[in-house]
C-alpha cells in the first residue's frame, strides 16, 4: 500500500470517529431519575419523633404526679387534736394540736375542774396549771422536755419567783425551753397565770 493510501485511510478514520463522537453528543440523554417520597413517607418521618417525643413527656408527668400523690399525706392524716377528759367539749378550740412532732398547747389557766375556776391557794394553782401541761404532753407521747417555747401571763409580776420555784422541778433536762414571762391586767376565771406553750418531740 502506497503511502498515499495510508493517510487518506487514516484521515477516514479519523473522519469516522469524529463524526460517532459528535454524534454521540447530539444524543440528548436520559433524565436524571428522581426518587419522590411518597407524602405518606415523608409525614411519617416528619410525624415519628414528635409522637415519641410526646409520649415521652407525658409519661414523666404522669409518673411525677403518681409519685407526688402517693408520697405526700394529706393534711387531716397528720394532723391531731389532743384533748384532756377535764377539757370543755364547748370550747371553740383545742387543747393542744399535734402536727408532725410538733404539739401546739393552748393557752391555759390552773382552774380546779370541780369548779371552773382558779383555787385561792396560789401554790395550788400553780401545781394545777403545770400538770395539766405535763398531761397534755404526756397524751401527745412528750415530756416537759420536749417543749421548746413557753410564753406565762401573769397579773402579778411580784409572782415571778415563785412561779419559777414550782416550774423547775418539771424538767429533768438543764436545757429548759425558751419562754417569755408577761404582765397582764386580768386572766379568766380568776387565775394568775396562763401557759401557752410549743414542744417538739425528740
Amino acid at each position: 500500500m502506497r503511502a498515499g493510501e495510508k493517510f487518506c485511510l487514516c484521515v477516514g478514520r479519523l473522519s469516522k470517529l469524529e463524526a460517532q463522537r459528535k454524534g454521540n453528543m447530539n444524543k440528548q440523554l436520559p433524565p436524571p431519575k428522581v426518587f419522590k417520597r411518597s407524602p405518606s413517607r415523608r409525614t411519617e418521618s416528619l410525624v415519628n419523633p414528635r409522637i415519641t417525643v410526646l409520649v415521652v413527656v407525658l409519661v414523666v408527668a404522669v409518673s411525677v404526679a403518681v409519685h407526688g400523690a402517693f408520697s405526700q399525706t394529706s393534711p387531716s392524716s397528720n394532723r391531731k387534736a389532743i384533748n384532756l377528759p377535764d377539757d370543755s367539749p364547748k370550747a371553740p378550740f383545742s387543747g393542744a394540736i399535734l402536727s408532725g412532732n410538733t404539739l401546739y398547747i393552748s393557752g391555759r389557766i390552773g382552774t380546779d375542774s370541780k369548779t371552773g375556776n382558779a383555787p385561792a391557794n396560789l401554790d395550788e394553782e400553780i401545781k394545777l396549771l403545770l400538770d395539766h401541761v405535763n398531761d397534755t404532753l404526756v397524751k401527745a407521747g412528750m415530756t416537759m422536755d420536749d417543749l421548746v417555747y413557753v410564753q406565762v401571763a401573769c397579773t402579778d409580776l411580784s409572782l415571778y419567783d415563785k412561779f419559777n420555784a414550782a416550774y423547775r422541778g418539771y424538767f429533768t433536762t438543764k436545757e429548759l425551753p425558751a419562754r417569755e414571762f408577761i404582765g397582764v391586767a386580768s386572766l379568766l376565771r380568776g387565775g394568775h397565770f396562763e401557759i401557752q406553750a410549743i414542744a417538739v418531740r425528740h
